[in-house]
């Protein structure tokens, strides 16, 4: 699971920085055209592709300076040192970008546009620095696409959280599905090795309840470890733990019934052992915990992408006490029902005075 999430997040990665160079690219394209429209060129003019450069550069220097820096002195309150570096970041932008203009404007003298504006933002005194034309450049051909950048990492940010987020939320409820699956398998054994225990002194037929044994067990620990199984298939498991009962309870004391004939689709996927632990509580808790006559009867009717499961049995006179692990089966299919089949099932279960029933619905349908 573990290999799983990290070949996913790598691939996220992948995508990230794909979508990092067309982002850059855009930008790249942004200033290009603007520089192009300034200097009067076309777009592969050499001093506007010197100057794009330069000036993406200085972009991504300042993204790098001020959206992440900058944004970690704005969370820790401290205005006075972030009002410092925005000013240092602006007159090392103006430098920056109206130095090199000189250079270029007497390197293309032929350029007449570029070398007018050079000599409109020459820098000849500190106050050039803080001009109007300058502020307007500096904001317009910095600002304007460090808001892109900025913009672009913030959502960029949260959709890698909301994706890891969402994986680690996803192995996190597998790794507590493999878990609560664990689970039921000892108890499941533990539970008929008991009967067995008290049947193999009394006769023969303890040999039968071997051979059902390994057919439910081999279902138990292989058949199930698949995340669907056919509710045929589950229900001829649930017919043999039934029969298992039923060789147990030979006399006439229990009167066990059940009902699998109204399944309109029997290769209809179902969850493996979501069921199993409705019919183990009513014989461990009515039929067994029970001296005189018991009764059992379970149903189970498929119909129009919707399943109805019900299981009644008789509740003894006296209840005993309850052990520590009571409940530990009927707690964990509630778990899993809530984890597989959210808004998809109900579960309902009604007690009276001498008889205690379970009936859930499956919506089986995507």
């Amino acid at each position: 699971m573990t290999a799983v999430a990290g070949s996913l997040v790598q691939m996220v990665s992948l995508k990230g920085k794909a979508l990092d160079i067309i982002v850059w690219g855009l930008i790249f394209l942004i200033c290009l055209n603007g520089n192009a429209f300034i200097f009067g060129t076309n777009f592969i003019a050499l001093p506007t592709l010197v100057y794009t450069v330069l000036m993406v550069s200085l972009v991504y220097a300042n993204h790098l300076g001020v959206v992440r820096f900058g944004t970690y002195l704005i969370r820790a309150r401290r205005w006075i040192a972030c009002a410092i570096v925005l000013l240092v970041v602006y007159v090392a932008s103006v430098l920056v970008i109206i130095l090199p203009l000189d250079f270029l404007a007497s390197s293309f003298p032929h350029m007449e546009q570029l070398n007018r504006f050079a000599k409109a933002n020459s820098i000849r005194s500190v106050a050039d620095i803080f001009s109007y034309l300058n502020l307007i450049w500096v904001l317009s051909l910095v600002l304007l696409p460090n808001m892109i950048a900025a913009a672009y990492y913030y959502f960029k940010r949260n959709y890698e959280a909301n994706k890891r987020n969402s994986m680690l939320q996803k192995e996190k409820t597998e790794m507590e599905l493999n878990f609560l699956r664990a689970q039921i398998h000892p108890h499941f054994l533990f539970n008929t090795l008991n009967n067995i225990y008290g049947m193999v002194m009394e006769n023969e037929r303890a040999g039968q309840v071997v051979l059902k044994l390994s057919d439910l067990l081999r279902f138990s620990l292989y058949e199930s470890s698949g995340k669907r199984i056919p509710v045929g298939r589950e229900v001829e498991f649930l017919t043999d733990y039934i029969n298992l009962e039923q060789i147990r309870h030979h006399n006439t004391r229990v009167a066990i019934s059940y009902d699998f004939e109204h399944i309109e689709n029997k290769e209809t996927p179902i969850v493996p052992l979501l069921l199993i632990s409705f019919v183990e509580n009513a014989f461990k808790h009515g039929v067994n915990a029970t001296i005189g006559k018991a009764w059992v009867h379970i149903s189970l009717k498929h119909e129009s992408d919707t399943i109805l499961f019900e299981v009644e049995n008789s509740k003894p006179a006296t209840k005993k006490e309850r052990s520590a692990t009571a409940g530990i089966g009927i707690e964990n299919t509630k778990r899993r029902l809530a984890l597989l089949y959210p808004d998809k099932h109900q579960l309902n279960i009604i007690e009276t005075a001498d008889s205690y029933k379970v009936s859930l619905t499956l919506h089986t349908h995507d």
